[in-house]
């Protein structure tokens, strides 16, 4: 036999082609290995077959090359590639990586060919992100590369269906293993009953061999699962508990079999049902992270893979849809981009988007947000968005990215086991030792040490943060709140201290004049026009109860101060509006005045006063709840506003908030925030507007609410898809109740190890009763994880202990 000098498979030499490299005599079992193995000669990356040592390669399969052509066309990369700057970016799933060689393998191979920015391979799910310049290199040619070294790829449908096989092969597994164990079982009751009542030898070698037969299957093929997962992890210099399954049960497995020939007891009953509880409890943990990651799941199956246009009712996946797109959806049916409407009405759900299940009335020209459902007749609808940063698509990816970040906690809890299950190993071995050194029974002493390798399996612990973590990311999503990451649950859980915006926050934002005092007669549409460029609140409030302007195009050089004023002209005339202070520093004179509470806007021509509004702003509903229940909770309330004096007082007295700042700009905001911070005290801000959108940064957390400014938005970590005060406690409750279950879990999974691994080296737990104990551990996790989806956010919730 003589091996490939490519893949390392061993082969009759007659089945070999033989080759001359530098003199030497090199053998290669197909033309693909040979023109691999000449490639990486070409690119002087030969130093991989030292990397590879003993491990062996699938020798790669010939394409043609107009199959790679698909890889190229419109329709694919529409579908499964993103725009990211300048560059085009994938992700997809490589097929037989065997180990970091591998890795190492592709990714240089693939940094070496021009055009390629980015290349990222996750040792352990395989999947592969890769960024790329088009005009570089084409997608095909990537592909080509990576088939072209033996391997093979899968992409977007492909990863569900092999994740559907997959979840195949585990449920054969389990269904082979139960099927064994409960004839074992009856195998076992015949094998006790003859020890008491007696049996000869013959019977009972037969009822052993039988015994080995129907375990050789759970041990080989039911518990791959557990040693290929532990070999990957020895591969990597990493002792996982699939490690200590599955060398506790491969002991007691080859001590039977030494039992069997000598005529002692065996114990093959005991591989099987130790293997088969705890697939068991790993098939009941599968569904349970399926139940807890639900949201996700519906959010994602309600993506239709065909959308109808009008009026030609063309079929066309949602990556297909452009912008400006005609589309037309019947009564019933979900809406997957967003879009305007065209027909004259429409009423929708937007419980998916916001949790508020009222149906909502729309207008012709109103916008249609991705995920509501349309109730009533069909409508028409033109697509202002593409699928991609629709509203649907940009929550699942938030949801999706949020799932994967780790909090503090969960990184504790990792380096835990990664450790523990080390120690477990060294705990076992000289446990087996001590009770050999005691003179106790080979099969005893081993029996003990099989115990606490079983029973100590850190599952409990590992499964304590991620499955919690999930199902409050879940439920957050369903009261309509959206963290940016999962690691934001637990940080938010610590928030000490909140500092709020004032308009449009705590006040609805829609300020209404109480109070105009004139000094000069002015053009009423001047002021419209003027007012029109600036979106501030206050601006709009005034504009409500003035007349409709043409004058538009007719004011240049607007220019707009932080939380002070603005300034433009109107052909020669020089144009002022905001505080009296602006107006002052611009040298308008401002007579003596009493001023009332509530906003002030003053205006001026050519430094000439024409006249001053007052203004208010309602409180929000349930606004003073919440300052109220916050403050319950024991944390500290700010109220930091750009508005005067006299408007900012008014509201914090109404809520009862006794620290407040005014008149401060974006920057000085943020030095508040900064400030606090230096006192060691945990900040999240809550704010709306573009002037809150640095102090949303600079904050431990930021909140914003998902219609109001997209800046906003952008720098801040929890978005409130409902316009309500009472979500910003449901997100603390939800956080603070989280991470609770979180300590919970964790301190359920120390107490369980603390308690039963002394109990198993004393040996009053059986290997059967040890695998029972470890699989019910975590799903006790898991259930009380899944609490938190029955947890209601009430206002009279209290703060957890910390």
């Amino acid at each position: 036999m003589q091996k490939c000098h490519h893949c390392q498979n061993s082969f009759p030499l007659d089945a070999l082609q033989k080759c001359a490299d530098e003199g030497k005599e090199i053998y290669f079992c197909c033309n693909g290995c040979k023109s691999v193995y000449f490639l990486l000669k070409e690119s002087q990356i030969q130093n991989f077959y030292n990397k590879l040592k003993s491990h062996k390669l699938t020798p790669p399969k010939e394409h043609k090359h107009s199959s790679f052509e698909y890889y190229d066309q419109q329709s694919f990369q529409e579908r499964y590639t993103k725009k990211q700057d300048l560059f085009q970016k994938i992700s997809f799933l490589i097929h037989h990586i065997h180990c970091s060689a591998c890795i190492w393998l592709n990714e240089t191979m693939l940094y070496k060919l021009k055009g390629v920015v980015e290349v990222n391979i996750n040792y352990t799910n395989h999947q592969a992100t890769i960024i790329w310049d088009p005009k570089e290199i084409k997608l095909s040619k990537i592909i080509q590369a990576i088939y072209q070294l033996g391997y093979e790829i899968s992409v977007g449908e492909q990863i569900e269906e092999n994740k559907k096989r997959e979840e195949e092969r585990f449920f054969t597994k389990l269904i082979v293993a139960i099927f064994c164990t409960m004839n074992i079982m009856w195998i076992a009751v015949a094998q006790y009953g003859g020890y008491f009542q007696g049996i000869e030898k013959e019977y009972s070698l037969l009822l052993n061999l039988a015994s080995l037969i129907l375990c050789t299957p759970v041990l080989l093929f039911s518990g791959s699962v557990f040693y290929v997962s532990a070999w990957r992890g020895l591969r990597i210099k990493r002792v996982s508990m699939d490690l200590l399954v599955f060398s506790g049960s491969l002991m007691t497995y080859c001590y039977s079999i030494y039992a069997t020939c000598i005529g002692k007891e065996t114990y093959f009953e005991s591989v099987s049902m130790i293997l088969t509880f705890i697939l068991l409890g790993k098939f009941l943990e599968n569904k349970s992270k399926e139940k807890a990651d639900e949201a996700l799941q519906s959010l994602s199956s309600s993506i239709y893979q065909a959308l109808r246009t009008y009026p030609h009712q063309e079929m066309l996946s949602p990556q297909e849809v452009k912008i400006g797109t005609m589309l037309e959806v019947f009564a019933g049916e979900k809406i997957i981009i967003d879009g305007i409407l065209q027909t004259q009405e429409a009423f929708v759900d937007e419980s998916s988007l916001s949790g508020e299940s009222t149906p909502i009335h729309k207008g012709k020209g109103e916008m249609l947000l991705s995920g509501s459902i349309n109730l009533s007749k069909n409508l028409i609808y033109k697509t202002n968005q593409t699928f991609e940063k629709s509203t649907l698509n940009t929550l699942i990816e938030l949801v999706k990215k949020a799932q994967d970040s780790k909090p503090q906690i969960q990184k504790i809890a990792n380096a835990i086991s990664s450790y523990f299950s080390q120690t477990i190993l060294c705990i076992a071995f000289f446990t087996f030792i001590f009770y050999l050194i005691l003179h106790t029974p080979f099969d005893r002493a081993l029996s003990i040490a099989v115990s606490v390798i079983i029973i100590a399996c850190p599952c409990a612990l590992a499964l304590a943060t991620p499955i919690a973590n999930i199902v409050g990311l879940n439920k957050a999503y369903c009261e309509g709140i959206v963290f940016k990451k999962g690691s934001f649950l637990e940080t938010l859980a610590k928030i000490d201290c909140i500092c709020f915006d004032k308009t449009g926050t705590l006040t609805l934002g829609k300020p209404k004049i109480t109070k105009e005092i004139k000094f000069a007669p002015y053009d009423p549409a001047l002021l419209s026009a003027f007012l029109k460029k600036n979106i501030h609140p206050i601006a709009e409030g005034i504009l409500q109860t003035l007349p409709q302007s043409n004058q538009n195009d007719e004011i240049t050089d607007f220019s707009y101060f932080h939380s002070q004023g603005v300034k433009a002209k109107h052909n020669q005339d020089l144009l002022l509006g905001g505080q009296i202070d602006f107006l002052q520093k611009n040298g308008v004179k401002i007579p003596p005045l009493e001023l009332e509470q509530g906003s002030i806007f003053a205006f001026a021509i050519n430094q000439e006063l024409q006249s001053i509004f007052f203004l208010q702003d309602s409180i929000k509903p349930n606004a003073k709840t919440l300052i109220s229940s916050l403050s319950n909770l024991g944390i500290e309330i700010f109220l930091l506003s750009g508005d005067q004096e006299s408007e900012v007082r008014r509201v914090s007295q109404e809520l009862g908030i006794a620290n407040f700042f005014f008149r401060h700009t974006p920057q000085q905001k943020a030095e508040v925030i900064q400030a606090l911070q230096a006192q060691n005290k945990k900040i999240a801000m809550i704010g709306d507007g573009i002037n809150d959108a640095l102090a949303l940064k600079v904050s431990q957390i930021g909140i914003s609410i998902a219609n109001k400014s997209d800046l906003a938005i952008e720098n801040s970590d929890i978005i409130l898809l409902q316009d309500q005060m009472l979500g910003v406690l449901k997100a603390f409750l939800i956080a603070q109740k989280t991470y609770t279950t979180i300590k919970e879990n964790i301190l359920f999974s120390l107490i369980y190890n603390a308690t039963t691994i002394p109990l198993a080296v004393l040996g009053y737990i059986s290997p059967i009763f040890a695998a029972l104990s470890m699989s019910l551990s975590s799903l006790c996790v898991i259930f009380n994880s899944l609490r938190i989806k029955k947890f209601f956010p009430s206002v009279s919730s209290k703060r957890p202990k910390k």
